[in-house]
């Protein structure tokens, strides 16, 4: 991978390109094993983004980079499209990306540093500011013995 982003940073190195391809294409079966990756690619929903992928690599090593990368970056986005997510949440556990990740949106865009809040703490987001209104039987009404005799153990007994 870092030989084929060297050979699109030199102008589209073909040879940079081509080699990066053939490292791409022995490393994946290497590392999970072949018969996961045939499995993988060739899973019928993704036919379609391994097609694209597989004519962007021989785009490549016909001598058509530019073309060759669109595609593969079209197939590549298509095929690992949703591990992005679980990529993301990986890199916000990381020590030194983690904290950059994890700031307030706020904090970015020129709030001074200071970052405000949206919700309060105890926003519910009903819309009542966080009053409660879904505990409805609050026991400190009740602690001083106020409630008019209606939850006494003695009130069942006049049933």
């Amino acid at each position: 991978m870092v030989i084929t982003l060297l050979g699109i940073s030199l102008f589209f190195n073909k040879m940079l390109m081509r080699l990066g391809n053939l490292l791409c294409i022995a490393g994946v079966p290497m590392t999970i094993g072949p018969g996961r990756t045939v499995g993988y690619f060739l899973q019928p929903q993704k036919v379609r983004s391994t097609a694209c992928l597989i004519c962007g690599i021989l785009l490549v090593f016909v001598g058509w980079p530019i073309l060759g990368i669109a595609l593969e970056i079209f197939g590549v986005l298509n095929l690992f499209g949703n591990m992005f997510p679980l990529l993301f949440m990986f890199l916000k556990q990381m020590p030194i990306i983690g904290p950059l990740l994890n700031r307030d949106k706020d904090s970015v865009g020129g709030s001074g540093g200071r970052s405000r809040r949206r919700y309060d703490d105890y926003d519910d987001g009903d819309g009542y500011g966080g009053s409660g209104y879904d505990d409805r039987y609050d026991d400190r009404y009740y602690e001083d013995g106020n409630d008019g005799g209606r939850y006494d153990d003695d009130y069942n007994r006049n049933y």
